[in-house]
């Protein structure tokens, strides 16, 4: 491990950048030494706020910056790149250069977001000069540390800079011919970089900006980025062209060994949990296509690893677990992936399994490929292990099924006595298994601080702004990662855990509303926030007593900010008691909103009935609006009745451009949806409540 941070180090001090490593989910960021240098503060290594790098952008510049960290967000996005000004603590302004990407957690939510930073000032300046005169531009290829060149293209030649022949290893004398360029490129990267040349010069893109690989002199690959502008003719024709060549080899090693760390586990170097359920759903699409052979997944498990590393230490534990990777991977056959999971499990993605006796056979030479003696200290032990095994057969849709029966599995071998191997027999009770795991767990939730609420913007459709956020439910568990509301929401409402977790949220909500409209901004006095109420506490709870408890707790909180989300279902199951409740309920100031409306079987007049503020259109209508048919029909009804009724509306799963452009022109007050913002952590949303986001101009633009 040591010797792999040393190489880390060093690859990044040999590309002159410098670190950072943004953790969203206590927005701090960690500063590398070299960071903090660039921006002229002293000392080493610091982890601070995101203001410390933030608040020191050029206000030209921190909109873009922003926006791009805020597409990190997004599901499997990919690394960024980004030029941008910060001021200096002596008020110089220096040219940065910063890559990164997001480290997703076990559920795919980016949980990170990491990176590096190159002080690239000399470039742009050297490139200023050169758009200036030709003389600025010789004493820039002088003086800069990139190579520079200039292709005329009307001659065909180009001139090399000094630096561009000193990176490559060329020797003084080489033809000014673009073949001294492109004979050099990596045969796989050329054709790339030729149509990168051809985009910008047939004006499809406003400047050339490619990275790819040369040979040097030496034979070893350089990775290269190339910038460049052309210099036209008034009808648009290009007759010369010039930029720069950066070399960013190193930056691509520290890119790719960040991609290595994130996938794989620091002790032994196999790959981790979030690698091989990658790999597992791989499998199962494969399997899903081709209806090819069966495949198995094996959890493995140490058999008394935890005597071993109490009794003999910490350092002989992990040669156990080294010595045990290096087994498992040494009995692997091609194809098959050995993953270590926690601190002494290992899993197992076993392909071409025939049927169960072969998937036991490949479990049983795992197992037999891990008991062998191992020397640790001056004494022998035995090492034996418990396996669980999980077929592919039994239909799995998704690769956390298959790891969760697997372990399972193997909770049974070591509860049997360990050393031997089980297979999931699909005639358990999954379901109750399940159900009896997350009720336990969720009793003790609350009180370990694993709930979270994420809150998903809402947007006024008139003004463009932020108006409020949806509060959504979240589970960090301990083992499953960041669970959705799908995922522990019915166990909830089934075991009546729901009430205590619906009356925790509300509390929440309600003090990160009041915080934020402390705030004193026209923004955020005017925020309100929605909040959904389950049928066990609308049916069970004191509704009342409980929004009275919240609004006493928070005497600067407006009540009417406060919205509570009611699904049509709901009411209809006691549509008189209902509006009782309803009517006591909005005689504490607070607004009701109809959730999830035309998906249930309430009518007209009892509609008019609910004392409700707010008509919810469900996403199945929104979703249909650009497919034609009856669905932007629906909506308009919808937009019409509520009108007539003095009802707010407001559109959710709003994806589109068009779904946008149709809603605007109905009396639609509120939209929400994936294309304004997903359901983001409490420090995120606070981020934008202080930004104030133009946020349906910004998607419309």
């Amino acid at each position: 491990m040591e010797q792999l941070i040393e190489r880390y180090e060093l690859a990044i001090r040999a590309g002159r950048e410098a670190i950072w490593d943004w953790d969203l989910r206590t927005d701090q960021i960690y500063y590398s030494a070299r960071f903090l240098q660039l921006l002229g503060l002293p000392g080493g290594d610091l982890t601070a706020s995101p203001d410390l790098w933030l608040g020191r952008v050029h206000p030209d510049d921190v909109d873009w910056l922003n926006a791009v960290f805020q597409g990190q967000l997004g599901e499997q996005a990919p690394p960024f790149h980004l030029e941008h000004r910060v001021e200096r603590t002596d008020g110089s302004w220096c040219w940065l250069l910063c890559r990164g990407v997001a480290i997703p957690g076990h559920d795919g939510e980016p949980v990170r977001l990491v990176g590096s930073v190159a002080d690239v000032t000399e470039r742009k300046l050297a490139e200023e000069a050169l758009r200036r005169s030709e003389e600025r531009y010789a004493l820039a290829a002088r003086g800069a540390n990139d190579g520079l060149w200039d292709w005329n293209l009307e001659t065909d030649e180009i001139y090399y800079s000094p630096r561009w022949k000193q990176m490559l290893g060329c020797a003084d004398a080489v033809a000014a011919s673009p073949r001294t360029w492109f004979e050099r490129v990596v045969a796989a990267d050329r054709a790339e970089l030729e149509a990168a040349i051809g985009a910008h010069l047939t004006g499809d893109t406003g400047h050339l900006e490619h990275e790819f690989r040369m040979r040097h002199s030496d034979g070893s690959e350089l990775w290269l980025l190339v910038r460049g502008i052309a210099v036209r003719l008034d009808d648009g024709r290009p007759v010369r062209m010039a930029g720069s060549l950066t070399d960013v080899t190193a930056r691509k090693r520290a890119e790719r060994q960040l991609l290595f760390d994130a996938l794989h586990d620091g002790l032994t170097g196999l790959p981790n949990r979030t690698l091989l359920i990658e790999r597992i759903g791989q499998a199962l699409d494969r399997d899903r296509r081709a209806r090819g052979g069966q495949f198995a997944v094996l959890l493995l498990d140490i058999d008394r690893f935890k005597t071993i590393n109490d009794s003999l230490g910490p350092v002989d534990g992990d040669q156990v677990l080294m010595t045990t990777a290096a087994r498992l991977d040494k009995a692997c056959h091609h194809g098959d992936t050995v993953a270590r999971l926690s601190a002494d499990e290992f899993g197992l993605l076993v392909n071409e399994v025939d049927d169960i006796a072969s998937a036991v056979t490949a479990a049983r030479r795992f197992a037999d490929a891990v008991a062998q003696p191992i020397r640790l200290g001056d004494d022998d032990h035995l090492l034996t292990c418990s396996v669980g095994v999980a077929l592919s057969g039994s239909g799995y849709a998704a690769p956390d099924d298959m790891l969760r029966d697997a372990s399972l599995a193997m909770f049974r071998a070591k509860t049997g006595g360990g050393n031997r191997v089980e297979l999931f027999d699909g005639q358990l009770h999954r379901h109750a298994l399940d159900m009896l795991r997350l009720e336990t767990d969720l009793r003790t939730a609350i009180d370990a601080g694993e709930l979270c609420l994420f809150y998903q913007p809402i947007v006024s459709m008139a003004t463009g702004r932020l108006a409020g956020f949806e509060a959504l439910m979240r589970w960090r568990h301990p083992r499953r990662g960041l669970m959705q509301p799908s995922e522990f929401i019915p166990v909830a409402e089934e075991t009546g855990l729901i009430v205590p977790m619906g009356r925790w949220a509300l509390h929440k909500a309600a003090k990160r509303l009041a915080a934020w409209q402390r705030l004193r901004d026209p923004v955020s006095q005017h925020l309100f926030m929605s909040v959904n109420v389950s049928g066990k506490q609308f049916a069970e709870d004191d509704l009342v007593g409980l929004v009275a408890e919240v609004l006493d707790a928070h005497p600067s909180l407006d009540p009417a900010s406060i919205k509570l989300e009611i699904t049509e279902s709901l009411l209809m199951q006691d549509p008189e008691r209902s509006v009782q409740l309803m009517r006591r309920l909005k005689a504490l100031g607070v607004r009701l909103s109809l959730d999830d409306f035309g998906t249930g079987y309430s009518s007209l007049s009892y509609l008019s009935r609910f004392p409700v503020d707010t008509l919810k259109i469900d996403r199945s209508f929104v979703s249909g609006i650009a497919e034609g048919g009856g669905g932007a029909e629906i909506v308009r009804i919808i937009g019409v009745l509520a009108n007539a009724l003095l009802m707010e509306v407001t559109a959710e799963g709003i994806e589109s451009q068009p779904e946008v452009e149709f809603l605007r022109g109905l009396p639609t007050h509120y939209g929400q949806g994936f294309l304004f913002g997903r359901p983001m952590p409490e420090q995120q949303a606070d981020r934008m409540v202080r930004r104030d986001p133009l946020l349906l101009e910004a998607v419309t633009s």
